[in-house]
């Protein structure tokens, strides 16, 4: 059944493009391919695996349009051959149409969406909305569209209405949305988000709950029963900007719950999302230095962090060399201590060993290239040497990104 929705609306979405002389498209795609050794094997076992994205805007009118983004994350290529199948994660991340209505006051922008939409912690609202430069932090970048920075997802089916005030930069608005989070029943979400971006002041905010939508009491048929809420909240803060000395910030807490049998909230700490980043500036150089606590499930996605729990340098220049605009070079340097939080940091500290933290370099360098932006990446684990496993300590990433 659900198939056949997400067919229904990619469908309706071409015909009304066929339909609109003055329709148009623009899009957004990238792949990263990931040369390592596999973890999992005793011995050296490399894995060349995939991740891809593609984003799409069709414009059907100057004040109708559609989005449209999925996501392809792959196995191991090298497993038998290239020319036979291999196990993927396909994923349609969002389906949306926008309708845009301008008043003397304000512009307002009726969403109606499946998947994720505009999610907190990705700065693609901010892009959208008051037409800026990304600001997300270098750490969260992934070649899988948006989710590796998310605080909390705006996930389900569900509309959006966005109000963009004209005499000051302000935007906000509701969220309504069913999803299947909890583990038994359909949760109605409702979220309230506001954002503002001014000359050294960037924020966007959203607080909302979720009401399991459950059938059955004390083993009963009913129509309603509501046995506990979920809270979630997210913050994305720049002090400054980004051609200044800034400070980046991130906080997001999801699917906390209140539960009629007790009044206190219940927060796992793997739902907890803390980042801090202050971000240096002298001339072409930069120097980033992040601390960060960040789920697990946010972890597998990214591109230079792999664990849930330290420290990251990241310094960098932007040069122009000949034949290419823009040349970017730098090192991260990541500190992580493996499966902890900060609220578990007291006790691991005093039981570090060889094995419970990891050191990470990864030196990279992006260009222009064609028409896009290529990405070349080492990463040297050095605790893999003095663990016996030198063989896991070296991986290569190669990714490209490009807009058309």
């Amino acid at each position: 059944m659900r198939k056949r929705i997400v067919l229904g609306i990619l469908i309706s979405f071409f015909l009304l493009s066929t339909l609109s002389a003055a329709s148009s498209f623009s899009g957004y795609a990238g792949g990263r391919l990931n040369y390592a050794a596999n973890p999992e094997k005793e011995q050296y076992d490399p894995d060349l695996k995939l991740q891809a994205f593609f984003m799409g805007q069709f414009n059907f009118t100057q004040n109708l349009w559609s989005h449209i983004e999925f996501s392809l994350n792959t196995g191991d290529l090298l497993g038998q051959s290239l020319f036979h199948e291999t196990d993927s994660k396909f994923q349609i991340d969002e389906i949306s149409l926008i309708c845009r209505g301008n008043l003397s006051d304000f512009t307002n922008y009726l969403s109606f969406f499946l998947g994720t939409y505009d999610p907190i912690g990705s700065d693609i609202f901010l892009q959208r909305y008051f037409n800026i430069t990304p600001i997300g932090s270098k750490i969260t970048e992934n070649y899988l569209g948006r989710p590796g920075s998310i605080l909390y997802p705006h996930f389900g089916i569900g509309i959006a209405d966005i109000a963009k005030l004209h005499s000051i930069p302000l935007a906000f608005g509701p969220y309504l949305y069913v999803n299947h989070e909890d583990d038994k029943y359909y949760v109605l979400n409702g979220d309230l988000r506001i954002a503002s971006v001014m000359r050294f002041l960037t924020i966007d905010f959203a607080v909302g709950i979720g009401i399991p939508l459950a059938d059955k009491y004390k083993g009963e048929d009913v129509l309603i029963a509501v046995e506990k809420v979920y809270w979630h909240a997210g913050t994305t803060i720049l002090l400054g900007n980004n051609f200044t000395n800034s400070l980046f910030l991130q906080a997001g807490v999801y699917n906390a719950s209140f539960m009629a049998s007790n009044s206190n909230s219940i927060v796992s700490p793997k739902d907890i999302y803390l980042l801090i980043e202050p971000r240096l500036v002298l001339r072409d150089a930069h120097l980033n230095i992040t601390l960060f606590n960040l789920p697990p499930d946010t972890v597998k996605q990214l591109l230079f962090i792999e664990d849930t729990l330290g420290i990251n340098i990241n310094a960098y220049t932007t040069t122009s060399l000949a034949g290419i605009n823009s040349f970017t070079y730098g090192s991260h340097i990541s500190v992580g201590l493996i499966g902890k939080n900060f609220l578990t940091i007291k006790d691991s500290l005093s039981e570090i060993t060889e094995k419970s933290y990891n050191i990470n370099i990864s030196p990279y360098m992006t260009c222009n290239f064609l028409s896009g932006e290529l990405h070349l990446q080492g990463t040297i684990r050095i605790m893999e040497f003095f663990r016996g496993r030198a063989d896991r300590a070296i991986s290569i990433d190669l990714g490209y990104r490009t807009k058309f």
